[in-house]
Order: structure tokens, then C-alpha cells, then sequence
């Protein structure tokens, strides 16, 4: 194509609009008012107004009396979306002006001030998502344009106390502050009441939430009159619509029946944010109608399975396998936004959580991963070889074959090592001889690498599996007692007449049939646990008890992690 768009449309992405055929789901993805209110909405408006262009006289004045503003001091815009885009292109001087933002924050605040050329500073949240209000000064300082801050935030919930923002307008006199008050009603504050004492505040309202009228697209900018006779010049003359000025004066004079919705939904917070702790679920409450639910690395299967399930949420994640030690991962990482709805959505909204929670299985490998056995059977490795071939074997051999992959039991490792040494000793024998060392030495030799109460943890949130390698004889004189209480199902090797050992799937998707799940994650210390785990569909994590990280990686890992005690970040439990 010959025409190109100005630079700074090439390189950002369009804003991501719900999909299309929502309306046969649970909507609990983009905060709209899910109950609404009928009765307002457009069924007897008048022809005329459809059939002529939009006034808007009549509803500004009903606005101003009921906000207690004069009626110049307000702007109606096609939601709030409408009122950021004008704000950002009224003030904003393309590649001279900047702008601060918070991040994350509502993708269109960002949006609109970069297709108006402004050099964004995003200031980072903190690590409990709220405003980090000294960055945010200190990028103030440097003289900024405009300052534009959604509070409550999407998606954090978090809010902007009321007097920091008046000391910044006294402070930063240059600078235009745009509030975004687009959940302000389940806040219960505004900074309404100080437009009139600072000529550098704007405040954003909208009808798509609270209200109900996210599809008739209504928001109101309010300020002081000069600002908004710049802002005249630059917005179209007949955004709002004809059906969205009818319904809003409906809603005006059912105000009460708004505010008991209002009430409803914080209600309606509190009792999912309760069943969501009873469950052991961690959350971000915040200040807007919804919540952000700590699901880890499950923050996608979760989402993608509330779908299955016909309720939409959205995860807020950007790498689902960011590693829970990366400094820099997104703030809002491992968690999925819910909006609140009605009782009977909240309910089917646990209901699917509780069924994704038992069909997702987290299996274990044992040896090097729940248990250290460098003191048991690495040891029992070292002396048959050395018993069949009178020759020391380094620590590093042992390692090295291990990592080749196909070696994850012993005594096969042994019956290799002998082999390519020149010594051909039967399986059968050395697995005979192993189990008589390995029982006769073991018994305290083999300490758990993970406290009992981490897999309590783990297993309040999924059901916990082992996969392991070695025999039942060599596996129930040792742990049975200790954690077969824990785990729902161990499958010792020959367990299954007939199946493969890892690195074939065989054991893993016996457990995902027998168990009816839909998935799961296998945690294990070797190569065979990651071609395993892959092969069986499963999610493959790596400990790093023996191989390095980059090892079980290349072996097809989805996420490398030191211990098991890591896995209550991955899976943020």
C-alpha cells in the first residue's frame, strides 16, 4: 500500500475490544453492569429522536443540577474513552509535550496520549499495586503536559488519595491533571468538588459502568470552561447518541434504583472475596467492581476454562512461564481480573473455579525432587559400580548420563555405566543387588527437600500426584506412611503392567484417565520427567536438584525453579 499512517500508528497495536458473541456468557471480563436496568433503556423513545440529529440542552442541564455543577462546566463525550482521546488531543503538542501515566493502568489512557505524539513516562506501580505516588512526583518535577490517572485503576482497583492530587495541581500549576472516575461510584469519592478551586483539573465520569450503558457509550467531562472550549474545538459535534441522551434521563430519575446496584455489587465483592479465601484463594480487592485473582501460571488454563464453562474472566498476565524469581516480571502477573456480577454469576463463577481446581493435577516426580537421595541411591550407584568394575565412578559421570535422558532409574544408569566401561552385568542382578543395598542403607539417609506443610498448601488448591521411578519395594518401607496421606495416587514403577517408564507418558496419562482431569503440571529433577511431562500434555517443570536450569530446558521444562517450595509463587498459593 502506497498511503502510510503517521509513524506512531505503525507501531502500536489497536486498543483490544471484547470479542464478539458475548452476550450468551457469564460477562465477568470487561466490569460492565451485568444486571443493568431495563426499564430505562430505549424501547418508546420519541421518533424524532432518532430520526433528527442529537440535542443536548436539556440533558446537560439535568447533569449540572445533579452533579451541583454549572452547566458549562461539564462536556458530554461518547463514554470516557471519547473524553481521554479529546484531553490528550486538545493539549498535547505532537513531539514536544510529555506525559505521565501509571502502569499498568487503562490501556486507553496511554493510547490516546501517544496517537496525540506525547512522550509517555509510565511510572511502575508498587509491589501491592498501589500508586507509587513519590515516582509519580518525581516525574512531575521534570514538567510534564498532562498527568492523566484512571483512580479507581484498571485493572489494580487502586485509588489516588483526594489531597495528593490537590497538592500536585497547587504544585505542578503547568501541568493538566485528567482523573479518570470511570469506577468512582464503587469508591464512593470523586474530585468533583475541586474543579472549580484549580483550572489545571479535569474529572472523567462515564454511564458505562455503575450506570449501565457501556453499549449507548455516554461520559462526561467536567472542568473549567476555558479547558472545555478548547476541548469543544477538537471533539466531533454529535458523538453522543440520541438513545444514550434518552436512557440517561430515565436513569436520572431512578437514581435510587443506581445506587442500591452500587450497594449490590460492593455487597456482591465482599461475599466472592470470602468464598475465594475460604477456598485459599489470594486476591487483590482494590476499589472498583471487580477483583484480581492470584491463579499463577494458571492465570490462562483458568481463564480459557471459566469459558468452557460459560463465564468469561480475563487474565491480566503477559508471559504465562514468567519465572516467579524475575524482578521484572508485569505487576499484574499470574492474575486474572473478575468483574462483579449478580449472585447467581458469582456462583457460577466458583463453580467453574472449583472444577478447574480438581481437574488440574499437580504430579511429582520423588527421588531428587520431593526426596534428596544423593545420601541413598546415588550412593548405592557409586559402590555397584565400583563392585563390578573396581574402578571409583566421578559424581560428574553420573550427571552427564543422567542428562542424555532415557537413564532415570538407576539401576538401568548402573547396567550403562558397566556397559560402556566393558562390563555387561544383567539387569535383573543389579536391580537385585540395588534393592538390598538401597533398603539396608537408606533409612535415614533420605531428608525431604520440601516441608510437608508446603504439599498440605499445594493440595488444598489441586490434587497432588507421584510419578516415580523406583519400585514399590523400594518406595512403601521408606514413605508410605509419610506421604501417602498427602498424595491422592503413587505409582511406583511396575505399578502398571503393560506401561512404559518415563521418559514415556504411559504413568502420567493413566493418571489424567483415571482421574477424569483436563490437565496438570509434572514437577521433576531430570531430563525423562520433561520429555514425560511433555509428552503427556502436561506442563513441564523443572527443579534444579541436579541438572542446571538450562538442562531440563532444552529438555523441554516450561519454567525452571530451585525447589519444590517454589511452586506456592508459580502457582501463587
Amino acid at each position: 500500500m502506497a498511503v502510510k499512517p503517521k509513524r506512531v500508528v505503525l507501531e502500536m497495536p489497536a486498543y483490544p475490544r471484547p470479542e464478539e458473541g458475548r452476550h450468551a456468557y457469564v460477562r465477568l471480563d470487561f466490569n460492565e453492569n451485568t444486571s443493568g436496568f431495563p426499564a430505562a433503556y430505549p424501547q418508546n423513545m420519541p421518533h424524532l429522536s432518532i430520526s433528527a440529529y442529537p440535542e443536548y440542552g436539556a440533558l446537560v442541564e439535568r447533569l449540572a443540577r445533579f452533579y451541583d455543577i454549572p452547566a458549562d462546566w461539564l462536556m458530554l463525550t461518547n463514554g470516557s474513552d471519547e473524553g481521554l482521546f479529546v484531553t490528550a488531543h486538545t493539549f498535547i503538542e505532537p513531539g514536544e509535550d510529555t506525559a505521565v501515566v501509571s502502569r499498568p493502568c487503562f490501556v486507553v489512557i496511554p493510547h490516546c496520549l501517544k496517537l496525540a505524539g506525547a512522550e509517555v513516562i509510565p511510572v511502575p506501580v508498587l509491589s501491592d499495586l498501589s500508586f507509587d505516588v513519590a515516582g509519580i512526583d518525581k516525574a512531575l518535577k521534570k514538567g510534564v503536559k498532562i498527568a492523566m490517572f484512571a483512580t479507581p485503576e484498571n485493572p489494580t482497583g487502586a485509588v489516588l488519595d483526594d489531597e495528593t492530587i490537590r497538592n500536585w495541581c497547587r504544585q505542578y500549576p503547568d501541568t493538566l491533571f485528567a482523573i479518570d472516575e470511570a469506577y468512582g461510584e464503587f469508591a464512593e469519592s470523586s474530585m468533583l468538588g475541586d474543579i472549580a478551586k484549580f483550572d489545571n483539573l479535569l474529572v472523567l465520569k462515564t454511564f458505562s459502568k455503575a450506570w449501565g450503558m457501556a453499549g449507548l457509550r455516554l461520559g462526561i467531562v467536567f472542568g473549567n470552561p476555558k479547558l472545555l472550549e478548547y476541548m469543544h474545538v477538537v471533539r466531533m459535534p454529535y458523538t453522543v447518541n440520541s438513545a444514550a441522551v434518552w436512557t440517561a434521563a430515565q436513569l436520572l430519575d431512578r437514581h435510587a434504583e443506581v445506587k442500591a446496584a452500587v450497594a449490590r455489587v460492593i455487597e456482591e465483592k465482599a461475599r466472592l472475596a470470602g468464598a475465594l479465601a475460604e477456598r485459599g484463594i489470594k486476591i487483590d480487592l482494590g476499589k472498583a467492581n471487580s477483583i484480581l485473582l492470584h491463579a499463577g501460571i494458571n492465570a490462562q488454563p483458568l481463564t480459557d476454562y471459566c469459558r468452557e464453562q460459560g463465564v468469561l474472566v480475563r487474565n491480566r498476565s503477559s508471559d504465562r512461564f514468567e519465572c516467579a524469581s524475575n524482578g521484572n516480571r508485569s505487576a499484574t502477573w499470574g492474575k486474572v481480573r473478575v468483574s462483579i456480577g449478580s449472585r447467581e454469576e458469582t456462583d457460577r463463577l466458583l463453580a467453574a473455579i472449583d472444577r478447574f481446581n480438581n481437574s488440574y493435577a499437580l504430579m511429582f516426580d520423588l527421588d531428587g525432587t520431593i526426596v534428596d537421595v544423593t545420601g541413598s541411591y546415588d550412593q548405592v550407584v557409586h559402590q555397584l559400580v565400583h563392585r563390578h568394575s573396581g574402578t571409583a565412578l566421578p559424581a560428574e559421570e553420573l550427571r552427564l548420563l543422567r542428562a542424555e535422558g532415557g537413564f532415570n532409574d538407576d539401576w538401568e544408569a548402573v547396567v550403562e555405566i558397566l556397559k560402556r566401561r566393558g562390563f555387561k552385568v544383567p539387569l535383573q542382578q543389579i536391580a537385585r543387588q540395588g534393592l538390598e543395598l538401597y533398603l539396608s542403607s537408606a533409612k535415614g539417609k533420605e531428608p525431604l527437600l520440601v516441608d510437608l506443610a508446603t504439599l498440605q498448601r499445594l493440595g488444598s488448591r489441586h490434587p497432588l500426584f507421584v510419578v516415580t521411578g523406583r519400585t514399590r519395594a523400594e518406595y512403601d518401607p521408606l514413605w508410605a506412611d509419610e506421604l501417602n496421606a498427602i498424595f491422592k495416587r503413587v505409582l511406583c514403577l511396575h505399578d502398571l503392567p503393560g506401561k512404559q517408564a518415563k521418559p514415556s507418558p504411559d504413568y502420567l496419562a493413566h493418571l489424567l484417565d483415571e482421574f477424569h482431569l483436563k490437565g496438570g503440571v509434572y514437577v521433576g529433577n531430570a531430563v525423562d520427567d520433561m520429555q514425560a511431562a511433555r509428552a503427556a500434555g502436561l506442563d513441564a517443570i523443572g527443579i534444579t536438584t541436579t541438572h542446571p536450569s538450562e538442562v531440563l530446558l532444552a529438555a523441554g521444562a516450561h519454567l525452571a525453579v530451585s525447589s519444590v517450595e517454589a511452586l506456592t509463587e508459580v502457582f501463587m498459593i
